[in-house]
């Protein structure tokens, strides 16, 4: 037999994953799945993906070794006779040896390239004890921490679209206290694919305060490489947002997971909220645009 290259494309295994967690690149499979993998009996080569939280039981495999390699997100694991807890991030490889008793619990986006050999089904569920389930249900929780011009600030990663509104009725502006950082924002996330900015915008809000909005305006944008956002899953993004001026035209406001709390504010007592540095001077070109009508863009 001549030796041949193989492969399979970025677009079959997107495809594959689509609606499903895991999908084996290389092995010996017995049961089917969508993607078409390569057969080879010495290994078993798959990527996992978790677009929703994701809990695995606690469990143990007698023979194989277990490698990964993170492609995105953030998971940790628990040793179950050490009650070690271990955590990784994008970018890490690392090495599960055989008769290691673990749990493991990931957050959404997180995706890994694992490498089992040898191969076969040598997995073992184990009872899960008390603590071991409330270790579980607890989830992972990330913290944010908000840099300005600080030389200790970590080196960017990332940069991602993100669009921000400011809610003002009567003189009062929305604002929503964040889970993560226990600042006080206004409501506003990243952009996804197939949507602009103003799509962004009323989705973000929508999800985060229960609220119907309209766009009237642009009161400024922002993109400063001295300002960045550090992720304890170890994203560290670069600002890139722009912030709208919007109104509210339906819906009560109901919170998401995202935040702890909200009030609407006077715009003259807003300043005095626990802020990062970044969004204070949003705030301060917000009441600015009201009284004045002047656009930031920088």
């Amino acid at each position: 037999m001549n030796p041949k290259i193989k492969c399979i494309r970025s677009s079959e295994i997107e495809n594959s994953l689509a609606g499903n967690t895991r999908q084996y690149l290389v092995g010996m499979l017995k049961n089917s799945q969508v993607l078409k993998h390569i057969e080879d009996e010495k290994l078993e080569i798959g990527i996992t993906k978790y677009e929703k939280a994701y809990s695995e039981k606690p469990h143990v495999h007698s023979q194989a070794y277990e490698y990964m390699y993170m492609l995105s997100g953030y998971t940790k694991y628990l040793n179950l006779d050490t009650n070690e807890e271990v955590e990784f991030r994008r970018g890490d490889f690392y090495i599960i040896e055989p008769g290691i008793k673990y749990a493991q619990k990931s957050k959404p986006g997180t995706e890994l390239i694992f490498i089992k050999a040898p191969p076969g089904n040598d997995k073992t569920e184990i009872e899960i004890r008390e603590d071991v389930k409330t270790w579980l249900d607890d989830g992972i929780k990330t913290i944010r921490t908000d840099y300005s011009y600080d030389n200790k600030a970590p080196k960017a990663n990332s940069i991602k679209p993100a669009a921000a509104v400011a809610i003002v009725k009567d003189s009062k502006i929305l604002m929503l206290k964040r889970s993560d950082s226990g600042n006080w924002t206004m409501p506003g996330g990243t952009m996804e694919i197939g949507e602009t900015l103003v799509d962004c915008a009323l989705r973000e809000v929508k999800e985060e305060t229960g609220l119907d909005i309209e766009i009237l305006d642009l009161i400024g944008t922002y993109t400063d490489p001295n300002i960045v956002i550090e992720y304890s899953d170890g994203e560290v993004r670069q600002e890139f947002g722009l912030l709208y001026y919007g109104s509210v035209i339906g819906g009560n406001v109901s919170i998401d997971n995202e935040s702890t709390d909200y009030k609407w504010i006077d715009l003259s007592e807003v300043l005095d909220l626990q802020l990062a540095p970044s969004q204070r001077a949003r705030l301060e070109n917000v009441i600015n645009y009201i009284q004045t009508g002047k656009r930031v863009l920088k």
